[in-house]
Order: structure tokens, then C-alpha cells, then sequence
């Protein structure tokens, strides 16, 4: 299952694809930037999936973060 929504620490005009897959008692949530193509991933219990999207969220937007800093070096 995959939903788009705002980043939970960004800018609010920013877009991030959540993808969730179930794996038994576990949830795996990708964050996805669809302008860059990347992705950072949360794995965790599957009773939890709005703290796995802020997880992954903020670490998308580390990653995010750091490809800026290195264009910008």
C-alpha cells in the first residue's frame, strides 16, 4: 500500500510517497522523494505505522539534506 503525503519535518509544499508492507508481526515504511527518486526506510511493529511514517520521513529528510550540502560543495 503506498499514500502520498506531506513530509512530517519539511517544507510543507514538499511530497513524500509512504509505501507500507506487512512482514508478520512487522511493518516496513518506505519514504520516497519522488523528485529525487530516493528513499529511506522504517522497520518496526505493525501496530505503530504513524511513528514509522515520522521515522522514515526524517530520514528521508537527512538524506535529502545531505545531497543538497554535497551539490552545494
Amino acid at each position: 500500500m503506498a499514500h502520498v503525503g506531506a513530509p512530517h519535518h519539511g517544507p510543507a509544499e514538499a511530497e513524500v510517497i509512504f509505501e507500507h508492507r506487512r512482514l508478520g508481526a512487522w511493518l516496513r515504511v518506505a519514504a520516497i522523494d519522488p523528485a529525487t527518486g530516493l528513499e529511506a526506510v522504517a522497520t518496526g511493529p505493525a501496530e505503530s505505522p504513524a511513528q514509522l511514517e515520522r521515522l522514515a520521513a526524517s530520514k528521508l529528510a537527512r538524506l535529502l539534506a545531505a545531497q543538497s550540502a554535497s551539490a552545494k560543495a
